[in-house]
Order: structure tokens, then sequence, then C-alpha cells
């Protein structure tokens, strides 16, 4: 049997994808969420294979796992990651990338042909969908090094348009006349596509049509002119009203589209087109035009829609700061008179409560959608494993449903008072289990502690975890008491959270990694934890972890 070692950030994700390989017949010996770990376990364990996130925790690159093994003969890297096009990965990093998001099988697929390069040098086909092999594949031809060169090229020029995106977006920020916003973009886009044209056009939903605001390339009367009606008979039109990119690669050929009078004048025959969206209706077009026939693809389209997108927040903070102005001359007006601008200071009071008020109520509805929706699913899945899988999810749900009632409930703060909502959690899973178990009891004594939101989740998925596998487990006479504690120590800088139930107790394999003991120890090492367990007769959870300092008020000094 093989031996993998996982690297990954995202624990809950590891222990999935562990579940994976395992059920196909692999040997995990351990995950690791930074670069100290993965290194310390690949040469502590000595792994056949790797599957690796390139981002890993504390800011870590997992390329650096496989410079400091010095890619030992025999171990076949296989990196499993959204992040596949933004790092330029070679041979020397490893074998292989699948990106995310995969199907189980295809990462199962895509570790099997890893494992015949790290055994043979060859890789045989079929390839599953998102794999690349590191260095080029049989697919590729390379003629004295152009290839290469072109590759190199498409990355530069990728890099470009990310710094001149992230450039333009610290300009927006900065920058209060939309006009100047918009006709930078314009320049900015033109410039990075490589393209002589490029225009904003914003829609009138009075007149149903589109005006160019802002422009470059242009003659002089097309800025400011009306130039199309708003519908699918032009590319604008069309990304408007569907919302999707439109390309047109040759507008003389096209039958689809109208060629507008100054699209005739400037000889454009080839168009990119997205929209800019807005707060409430969509502001209206950004589109790239070229006399020369372009042939455009998905990073062109996610770098024009990332412009359109940092315009739409420009066009909006532009609305906002002119409410803001008309507001302060209207408070001009206002300032000798106290009483007046008290009343003005609730009402901006009143509506934040409002907003605050509305999305509690958006987060409760929908969290507790889907906890309806696994709940129904739950009643029409009869196979164990999925009713299972669908129990587990849907406690899950309802233990972060808790989270951010409490958050909510506490003003959308980072920290949580951990004891009330550990005491809400258990009303809830009492609640739920009171009509199938009505003779089980469950209690919950607690001390205040406040902890922050990343700590709080963890420690609630681990207590729903347990009760969820004693109501399940531990009583099959369906009767027994479950307690839940938690204290801290006299100086507040640690808790214990204890566990207990009087039922059957369990037994495990020593130093199984699986659901159960491995998942509540990895999400205590998430926060920094230890936990301990005991079955004899019934079973006793002991989880001690750290609480975090909050950091210090600094209070002014008073000036004479």
């Amino acid at each position: 049997m093989l031996k993998v070692m996982i690297a990954e950030d995202d624990l809950m994700m590891a222990d999935m994808l562990e579940d994976v390989l395992v059920g196909n017949g692999y040997e995990v010996c351990g995950i690791a969420r930074t670069v100290e770990m993965g290194v310390e376990l690949a040469e502590r364990h000595k792994p056949d294979l790797a599957v690796l996130d390139l981002r890993l925790a504390e800011g870590g690159i997992a390329t650096e796992i496989a410079a400091r093994l010095n890619r030992p003969d025999g171990l076949g890297i296989l990196y499993a990651t959204g992040n596949g096009t933004q790092i330029s990965l070679t041979k020397a990093d490893g074998d292989a990338w699948l990106g995310k998001p995969y199907r189980p099988e295809d990462i199962v697929r895509a570790l099997k042909i890893v494992e015949q390069i790290a055994s043979t040098g060859e890789a045989s086909k079929p390839f599953p969908k998102g794999f690349h092999l590191l260095n080029g594949s049989s697919e590729e031809v390379t003629v004295s090094g152009t290839t290469n060169a072109r590759a190199a090229g498409h990355i530069k020029r990728l890099h470009r348009q990310q710094a001149e995106l992230a450039s333009f977006g610290s300009f927006a920020l900065g920058e209060h006349d939309l006009g100047e916003i918009l006709t930078e973009a314009a320049r900015v886009c033109a410039d990075c596509m490589d393209v002589a044209f490029c225009k904003v056009c914003r829609y009138r939903p009075e007149e149903g049509d589109f005006v160019v605001e802002a422009g470059v390339g242009w003659k002089q009367d097309v800025v400011g002119r009306i130039v199309s009606t708003a519908d699918e008979s032009t590319p604008q039109g069309r990304a408007f009203v569907t919302g999707l990119p439109v390309i047109c690669g040759d507008l003389d050929k096209d039958p689809v589209f109208l060629m507008p009078s100054y699209l005739l004048e400037h000889g454009i025959v080839s168009t990119l087109s997205v929209i800019i969206k807005g707060d409430g209706q969509p502001y209206g077009v950004l589109e790239i035009d070229s006399p020369i026939r372009h042939d455009y693809d998905n990073h062109d389209i996610a770098f024009l829609t990332g412009f359109a997108n940092v315009l739409a927040e420009a066009v909006d903070t532009s609305k906002r700061n002119a409410a803001m102005l008309k507001a302060m001359d209207r408070m001009k007006d206002m300032v000798v008179e106290r009483d007046r601008m008290l009343a003005a200071k609730n009402v901006l009071l009143d509506e934040k409560n409002v907003l605050a008020q509305e999305l509690q109520h958006r987060v409760r509805n929908n969290l507790q959608l889907i906890h309806g929706m696994l709940s129904r699913q739950i009643e029409h899945t009869m196979e164990g494993a999925g009713l299972e899988g669908f129990s587990a999810i849907t406690r899950r749900v309802m233990t972060l449903a808790n989270v951010y009632d409490h958050l909510l409930g506490t003003g959308l703060t980072r920290t949580i008072e951990f004891g009330g909502y550990l005491s809400s959690l258990c009303s809830s899973f009492e609640a739920l289990q009171q009509t199938e178990r009505p003779n089980v009891k469950l209690t919950c004594q607690w001390e205040p502690v406040v902890l922050d939101l990343d700590t709080v989740t963890p420690l609630g998925l681990i207590i729903s975890e347990l009760i969820s596998n004693s109501y399940t487990h531990a009583f099959p006479d369906g009767t027994g008491t479950i307690s839940v504690s938690l204290t801290q120590n006299d100086s507040a800088d640690e808790a214990t959270l204890a566990y207990s139930d009087d039922g059957v107790g369990f037994s495990e394999a020593v130093g199984s990694n699986r659901r159960g003991l491995g998942l509540v120890k990895r999400l205590m090492e998430q926060v920094d934890g230890l936990a301990v367990v005991h079955s004899e007769h019934g079973t006793e959870w002991t989880m001690r972890f750290p609480i975090p300092t909050p950091p210090p008020v600094i209070v002014p000094m008073e000036t004479s």
C-alpha cells in the first residue's frame, strides 16, 4: 500500500481528501497545514506520493516543501490547487497539478498518473479534466524554444495586466472625479489588451440607449454621442441585456449584430464587451474595439471583467459621495441647531440598526433554508452512508447558524460570548432530538468566556459532532445522560471544555486519523488546543485551549 502525505491549510478539505484516498487503497501518513509541518512529515514518514495545495497556512507556498526535500527519487508530487496559473511551476517543483474544484475520481486518477511518472517516467492518458503535466506534456510541440517563449510572453502579459488592475484600483480609490476614473480605465484597458480603442458606455434607462461616457482612440465627437439602443442587436447591448461577456471576432462577417455608423467610421471589426454592474441597476458596458481581428480568451474576459467591477464600485462610490455632499450642504444650515443635529444622528443610527436587522434576517433565513433542504433530503435518503453524510452536513449548518445568530445578536463584532453560545447549541440539539430520544438528558454548565469567531467555529463543530455521535451510538436502549461544561482557569488565559456521556463507550484503533478522533483532534489543533479522550464506562473528552488576549485599549492623554 503506497503512503501519501497531504499538505492543505483547510482541515475540512484535507479530511475529505483523506477519505477519498483511503477509500481507493492509499495509506495517508499525515496532514500538514504549513511548510514546516510538511517538511517534518515527509522526513519522518518517507511517503511515496504527496498531494499539496499551493497556498498553505502562515503564508507558505508548497513548492518550498519540494525544494527543502531536494525531491528524493521516487517521491511523486501532485499539486491540487486553484492557483496553478498564478504561480509558475516547473519539473523541479513536482510532476503535475490538478485544478480545483475537482471530482473525487479526478484526484484519484491524477495521483495514479503521478505514481506512474515516479516509477517509469511516463504518463498514460486519458488525463482528467484540469490536469497538467509540469514542464510540458506529450501533447505540446516545442520547436527551437518557440512554445516556451510564447508561454513566457503570455505569463508576462498576465502579470502586467494584474499589476495594472491593482494600480488602477488604488487610483480609483483616491480619485473623486468619476469622469477621470472612466477615462483612465479606457486608456489602461486599451493598453493592456493591445488594442487601439476602448470605451465606457452609460445606460440611459428612460431612453433605453447607450451614450459614450469616456473613451480612448476615438474621434473627438464620439465621447458624449448616443451610439446604440440597449438591445441584443449590438455587442454592447447583448452584454448589457444578458449580463454575460460578448466576443465578436469579425463584425463584418457576423450576421447577428448591426454595425453602428461610428464603428464603420473607425474600421472596427473585433470587440469584447462586459457589463458594468452597480448597486441596483447596471451602469453600462465596458468595451474594447479593434480594427484588427482578435481572438480573445478567458484571461482577457477575466481582466476586462475585473476592470468593470472596479468601475462599478467607483460609480456607486460617486453616487454615495454626491448624496453625502448634498447631505452636508443641508446640514450646514443645522450646525447652530443642536436638537436638529441630534435628531439627524438618531436617524443615521436607526438606519444602521435597520440594516443590521435586515442582514441578520437574511443570514438566518438563508441558513434555515439550507438546513431545511438538507433535512428534506435526509427524509428521502435511505442508504446508511448517504444518510450519515447528509446528517453530518446538517449538524454543521445548524452549528454555523448558531455562531452567526450569536454574532449578529451582539452587534456584528468579531467576538462571541462562547458560554452562552454553547448553551444555545445544546438546547438546539436537545429540542431536535426530543421526539426520537425523549429519555436522553442533555445538560450544559458554563462560565462566560469571550472568544473570537475563528476559535468559536471549530469548537462549535467539535461539540456538534460529539453530541450527535452520542445520540446516534451511545444509548442503544434510548436512555442516558450527556454533560457539557465550560470553565476557565484563574488567570483567564486557558479554558477547559469537558464532554461526557454515560453510554456504552467505543473503541477505536490506536493512532486513527479518520473521522471521530481525528476530526476532533485536528480541529483542536486549529485553535492550538489539546484533546484527551477516555472510553471505559461511557465516553469522556477533556479539551483545553488558550483564550486569545484581546488587543490593549489605548486611552488618549488629555492635553492642557
